[in-house]
């Protein structure tokens, strides 16, 4: 019943003023948190970045070089720095423009890599061209997870494979335990500006886990989805072959576009 109710009102899904509000979160986030786990300048994630890649898209790490990217969602860009390691071409793209020009400063001087602001509610302005589509933790911040995902799968070409997470659905007991703790940290935080929800987790929690626990709680929207549903979805598309890559409650999965009988487009995704 969640699923078909969501069907039905996703058109109008995500208010304006969430939505605003968080586009803004995400863009102070990348602004102002820039250090924490699971980042670049984290010794631990730098270390198993590019294995982490291989086992998320299920590709070996010699499929690579050459091959073209799009990290749709790119934030401050450790999975785009990663590829560009791997030997990839990488187009990156983010709503942010902090986000933005934090990974062009970074990659200032890679050939291979570019990036541009762009909304993942709106048709992407590439063409059907990309051996991989990435998009890791984005679309259930959108208020419409099923348009964005669509607008992102868009850009994937004939014989090509798309990655997607996104938030799952709780299911077992320790599960519900993260969420809980999540939604507790929004009441009491809902009110706040940005930098006093850095302060209050800054309080609770030791700084390298700041950055991920404002990910989670500050964000208006966090919509959360069933592997059912977006295996569904990916279907109606033509994609094959759709399987997760990783047994955790948020969905990492991986689905392949056959080269066959899929027409070419000459503009925009669509």
């Amino acid at each position: 019943m969640r699923i078909a109710l969501r069907e039905l009102t996703s058109p109008k899904a995500g208010s304006q003023a969430e939505q605003a509000q968080t586009k803004e979160s995400f863009s102070h986030q990348w602004a102002e948190i820039t250090e924490g786990a699971h980042l670049l300048g984290d010794s631990a994630f730098e270390a198993t970045m590019l294995e982490l890649i291989s086992k998320y898209t299920d590709f070996p790490k010699t499929w690579f070089p050459g091959k073209r990217v799009l990290d749709a969602g790119c934030g401050m860009g450790r999975w785009s720095y990663a590829f560009v390691k791997l030997g990839a071409n990488v187009t990156a793209v983010d709503q942010s423009g902090s986000g933005v020009g934090h990974l062009n400063k970074l990659l200032a001087n890679e050939s291979r890599f570019k990036a541009q602001q762009a909304d993942l509610l709106n048709l992407l302005p590439f063409g059907r061209e990309y051996d991989l589509v990435w998009c890791y933790g984005v679309t259930h911040h959108t208020g419409n997870t099923r348009l964005a995902t669509e607008n992102v799968a868009a850009c994937v070409k004939p014989g090509g494979r798309i990655m997607l997470m996104i938030y799952g659905e709780p299911q077992k007991m320790h599960e519900f335990t993260e969420i809980n703790t999540y939604v507790e940290h929004r009441r009491v935080t809902e009110n706040l500006s940005f930098a006093d929800k850095e302060k209050y987790l800054s309080a609770r929690y030791p700084k390298e886990l700041v950055h991920g626990f404002f990910d989670a709680i500050s964000p208006k929207i966090n919509d959360l989805h069933r592997f059912g549903e977006i295996e569904t979805w990916l279907k109606g598309w033509g994609f094959t072959n759709v399987r997760r890559t990783l047994d955790n409650r948020n969905i990492h999965l991986v689905a392949d576009l056959p080269a066959r009988d899929i027409p070419e487009t000459d503009g925009v995704c669509q």
